[in-house]
């Protein structure tokens, strides 16, 4: 079975990815379904639940860029094996 360079299990890996695209799935969603209950509180409908979902929609997207971005941050596994190949 292989591995990803960080030594993370596959599971792990696809665990780590579902719990990215809930987080992201529920940024967009939660903002518009509080909009629409202050809609209704407030008799404003449609306005809150419009600019709810803009704002989290605008907020997901951010989060998508965040998380495609390239880091220079490598895993532990990663480092470990690093410093063990400029030990020798």
């Amino acid at each position: 079975m292989m591995h990803p360079p960080d030594g993370r299990s596959p599971v792990a890996v696809a665990l780590g990815w579902s719990s990215r695209i809930m987080s992201v799935s529920l940024e967009m969603v939660v903002p518009g379904l509080i909009g629409n209950w202050l809609d209704g509180r407030f008799q404003t409908s449609p306005w809150i639940m419009v600019i709810a979902f803009a704002a989290g929609g605008a907020v997901a997207i951010l989060h998508l860029i965040q998380m495609t971005k390239p880091s220079g941050n490598r895993g532990p596994a990663r480092q470990a094996e690093e410093q063990e190949k400029s030990d020798r």
